[in-house]
């Protein structure tokens, strides 16, 4: 990762700690269609990330996720996978008062992948929408949709399930 998309992360994230952040973990049923096929795969990683609050209202935020991949697929007999994707992103959400908390994502991502012998590297601005319900007292599930990479030589989508907690 860029070493200032990290000093920008940390920058947002360090002074607004007080206002209170959250963490999660969550499966990534992601689907990588490469370049010059019409044929997709269907893979999976595991996602962790982390948020913090811009605002007391925890309506606007900023968020850094980092995945590794779980498993990999074939396409016309060749191995397709994910090896890792990390991004930040900014999140604005409805107030975390309410027990279902629809929220958007938008942001940078870097989806490192193989494919046969080769490994590509994607970065993109992403898109993705979701939702929170709490279970427990600052605790949540989510299901989220997120495009990673929409670009003429791949797309990565996810669709993760996920669990996470508030501070």
């Amino acid at each position: 990762m860029k070493k200032w998309l990290l000093a920008v992360v940390i920058t947002l994230i360090t002074p607004h700690a007080l206002a209170g952040g959250y963490a999660s973990i969550g499966y990534a049923f992601s689907n990588i269609e490469p370049e010059d096929t019409t044929a997709d795969a269907d893979v999976d990683a595991l996602q962790f990330a982390y948020g913090s609050w811009l605002n007391p209202e925890a309506t606007f935020g900023a968020e850094f996720r980092a995945a590794l991949g779980m498993s990999d697929d074939r396409i016309n007999g060749t191995e397709v996978e994910i090896d890792r994707y990390f991004g930040a992103y900014l999140r604005g959400q409805f107030p975390d008062t309410l027990p279902v908390r629809p929220y958007g994502l938008l942001g940078v991502s870097r989806v490192e992948t193989t494919v046969g012998t080769r490994g590509e590297d994607h970065n993109d601005l992403s898109l993705g929408i979701g939702a929170d319900m709490d279970v427990a007292n600052n605790v949540f599930v989510s299901l989220e949709f997120i495009r990673l990479v929409d670009r003429s030589d791949a797309e990565v989508s996810n669709l993760t399930l996920g669990v996470g907690g508030r501070f």
